[in-house]
């Protein structure tokens, strides 16, 4: 019981550090190497191309960034609530104790990004693109995941709460001590041997089983 206790501490997620009071920043566009620390962050930069952008210790509500491709992002102690970041291109991201609550990240492609410490709360992730990426203290909590693609990738300890997963490919991802909890949808998920080593609510093993099944090509038939 004590190990897994320490387990447990191990595997939750931090949440970000920002200062209660920060400077406002009226976001209009983004360009390489942009940077800013203890801002309040509102705006948009819809379909910006940049590179090597930092954010660090700040809010930003309702920012527009639909569409847009930051390469190689970087943002540590960042909550970001109603924000637009469908169809986004964040190839390798890097994120660290980064929360985002109701955002709408559908669509987005977050390949070989680097998750640490990251939630989202709340939030429309379908069809959001997760392949080869690297998370340590993933937390997902409600909203909708559709057909997720995580092929590949690294969500150990990862954990989810009231979150539809329905469709999602979870081949070859790694998730050794996820939690997959009350309120999830796991039907017709790709990729199921994915699962071991991770632990779901009782109400889940109907799912997991007919995925399994699914993927191990085997028929139920009546014998008629």
């Amino acid at each position: 019981m004590a190990a897994k206790r320490r387990s447990e501490g191990r595997d939750r997620c931090r949440a970000p550090i920002v200062p209660a009071a920060l400077d406002p920043l009226e976001l209009d566009g983004l360009v390489d190497h942009d940077g800013w620390s203890e801002r309040e962050v509102t705006g948009s930069a819809i379909a910006a191309d940049a590179e090597h952008i930092s954010l660090g210790e700040c809010r930003i509500t309702g920012v527009r960034l639909t569409g847009a491709r930051l390469f190689k992002a970087e943002l540590v102690d960042v909550v970001l609530t109603d924000c637009d970041l469908a169809g986004a291109v964040l190839e390798e991201l890097s994120l660290d104790r980064v929360a985002f609550v109701g955002c709408r990240l559908s669509g987005a492609d977050l390949g070989g990004a680097t998750l640490r410490d990251v939630s989202f709360r709340g939030c429309q992730l379908d069809e959001l693109g997760l392949r080869l990426a690297r998370t340590e203290r993933l937390a997902v909590d409600g909203g909708t995941a559709v057909q997720l693609d995580a092929y590949d990738a690294w969500l150990t300890a990862s954990r989810w709460t009231d979150v539809d997963l329905t469709g999602a490919d979870l081949t070859k991802a790694r998730l050794g001590r996820a939690r997959f909890g009350a309120g999830v949808r796991l039907v017709d998920v790709r990729g199921a041997a994915a699962l071991t080593g991770s632990s779901i609510d009782p109400t889940l093993a109907l799912d997991v089983g007919h995925a399994l099944l699914a993927d191990l090509r085997i028929a139920v038939e009546d014998d008629d």
